[in-house]
């Protein structure tokens, strides 16, 4: 693995990293290595560098612990980038194509000769983590056993430079020594977590303590004795009562300690503890929200406090929460700022636009009007992925959506976690920006036809699961359309919908029932039919996706909920939505039966 010099100068540097003194970190080991790797191999020092030292750099380059299943790996270890090339592939730094045969055996060498712990631990759990997915054979039982020790002597020691991550190492020990059934090493790591918490634990750093209880009291395999368990819960029901009595209000230190506690609690049965915990931290939640001059900031807080009261069968508790959520709710809606962009387009596009769409004869039009503005799903997923590229930041943290009164109805979670919840809240808002385009192509599709309410009813009824036992009412809601009577149309037009959508059910030979508590049958919700995989495969992915953000998600429009339901605010009932409605007609006019000249 490289020549004679070559090998004397890393050597050198390996002598220098074995003597370390000072705390340090895996991080900061990569970079001197790279530093001389520069310094004696030039600016392609990345070319020219001998295996050993492409061996060291790599060893302190992979990240622990590593979350991201994507890669595929299944290993304990994963990259620390995955970076597009220049044909846009993602390309892992470092990847396990890198690793070799020779590369372990070099590994598992320096994890025997290695004085220092952190270079011993990285090296040997390595060759542990690795040795079976590149060389094919089991790792040595003694790497477990000596990234185990070097661990345990990083936390006696203090020997890396962040206490956050010797946690992580700490839980990694504990892995390694249960998978070994070794009950001597687990008895050693278990000493060492709790001695490690009892001298790094800070109240106002929550990632700095409760590990004890979620390493060792919440795991079934690590036997404590009754001592220390005791010590353990004691030590968060005395941390609790500090968060309490303190004037800061840490209800995020709070939580974590009244979480664990009322889980502990559960487990035991004893509910009025679980009860206690959780309302002394909702008390240090509460007097934090009373003095939070944002009522946003804190409609976020109680919500959050609302959930965890119903998690913990606090019903009474949470329903005072929603009372405190609905009254900041106005306050919250004034924070509100209105943010205005504007695009000019040229008035001859858009006629010319428009004249391409309703080109032809009617049915012709109808039908390219139907298929341009259902939204696409494989768009919509591109236009994210380009959104995130420009301002990944924005898809970092949860949204909230709100009602006219200020009332959350339902979160979008950070894109990696809610990716629907994104794509269904992009579709909403591509759907009001062509609104306009919409209500014009429709304008001009009925000035050119001369269209009426009966020629519309006419050419829907030419799908199947158009019933005649409501044709009347069809008709009449398109009358009171086309003369803009949109809250009338409405009220008519979307129940009509979803008993539309129940007859194509129906017609597919699924059924419409669900059974009542009183003993009969209900009607299936709109929302439940859109989910029936029988109407997704007739709809397509687009057009139930479509529905989806149109009738009945909060994330999206929600028109048969907000209205049915009473909740639409009298200014809602405008062509903007009359329109979508009227289009989902048409799109529904599209199913056709096998066999016709239509299919």
């Amino acid at each position: 693995m490289g020549g004679n010099k070559d090998l004397e100068k890393v050597e050198e540097i390996l002598k220098t990293l074995d003597s370390l003194t000072q705390q340090v970190c895996e991080e900061e080991i990569s970079e001197m290595l790279k530093k001389v790797a520069k310094r004696e191999y030039g600016e392609k020092w990345r070319e020219n560098i001998p295996e050993v030292l492409r061996a060291e750099i790599m060893a302190f380059d992979f990240m622990e612990d590593y979350q991201n299943s994507k890669t595929g790996w299944g290993t304990y270890f994963g990259p620390m980038f995955v970076l597009p090339n220049k044909e846009k592939r993602a390309v892992e730094v470092p990847s396990i194509q890198d690793i070799t045969p020779s590369i372990i055996n070099y590994w598992e060498k320096r994890a025997n000769k290695s004085r220092h712990p952190i270079l011993k631990a990285r090296y040997a759990d390595l060759v542990w983590d690795f040795s079976e997915k590149v060389k094919g054979v089991k790792p040595s039982y003694t790497m477990a056993v000596i990234a185990i020790e070097s661990i345990i002597e990083i936390a006696e020691k203090d020997l890396h430079k962040y206490q956050i991550n010797v946690i992580t190492k700490l839980r990694r020990a504990l892995s390694l020594a249960l998978s070994l059934n070794d009950k001597e090493l687990i008895s050693k790591v278990k000493d060492t977590i709790i001695a490690y918490e009892n001298k790094v634990a800070e109240d106002d750093k929550p990632g700095l303590w409760g590990f004890s209880f979620d390493l060792l009291l919440k795991n079934k395999n690590v036997q404590l004795t009754p001592e220390e368990k005791d010590r353990i819960i004691q030590d968060l029901e005395e941390r609790l009562d500090r968060f309490s009595k303190s004037p800061n209000y840490d209800f995020w230190a709070a939580e974590n300690a009244a979480i664990r506690l009322a889980d502990y609690y559960n487990t035991i049965n004893k509910k009025e503890d679980v009860k206690r915990v959780i309302l002394t931290y909702g008390e240090v939640l509460k007097t934090g929200v009373s003095i939070q001059p944002s009522a946003q900031v804190a409609i976020v807080w109680l919500t959050k406090l609302y959930r965890t009261y119903l998690h913990y069968n606090l019903k009474d508790e949470a329903n005072e929460v929603s009372i405190e959520i609905r009254k900041l709710g106005a306050k919250a809606n004034s924070e509100l700022k209105t943010i205005e962009a504007s695009v000019t387009i040229p008035t001859e596009k858009i006629e010319k636009f428009i004249n391409a769409l309703i080109d032809g004869d009617l049915k012709t039009a109808l039908l390219r009007i139907t298929v341009h503005y259902i939204p696409k799903k494989r768009e919509v997923i591109k236009q994210i992925e380009d959104l995130k590229k420009e301002a990944p930041v924005q898809f970092l943290f949860t949204r909230l959506i709100k009602d006219n009164s200020g009332r959350t109805i339902a979160t979008i979670g950070p894109l990696g976690e809610d990716f629907d919840g994104h794509v269904i809240s992009q579709i909403s808002q591509n759907m009001y920006y062509s609104s306009l385009f919409l209500r014009d192509t429709i304008a001009a599709l009925v000035n050119k036809f001369n269209v009426d309410a009966k020629t519309i009813t006419d050419y829907l009824y030419e799908s199947p699961i158009f019933g005649e036992d409501r044709k009347e009412l069809i008709e009449k809601g398109i009358e009171e359309y086309l003369n803009r009577d949109y809250v009338v149309a409405l009220h008519i037009l979307i129940p009509q919908i979803e008993a539309l959508i129940r007859n194509l059910i129906e017609k597919i030979g699924g059924s419409i029932f669900t059974q009542s508590k009183y003993g009969g049958f209900n009607y299936k919700t709109l929302d439940s039919m859109l989910w029936d995989e029988n109407v997704k495969k007739v709809l397509g992915e687009d057009l139930t996706f479509y529905f989806r953000v149109l009738f009945v998600d909060p994330r999206g429009w929600n028109l048969r909920n907000n209205i049915c339901h009473g909740i639409s605010p009298p200014e809602t009932f405008n062509a903007t939505r009359a329109d979508r409605v009227f289009h989902s007609l048409l799109c529904l006019s599209l199913i056709k039966e096998r066999g016709t000249n239509n299919d």
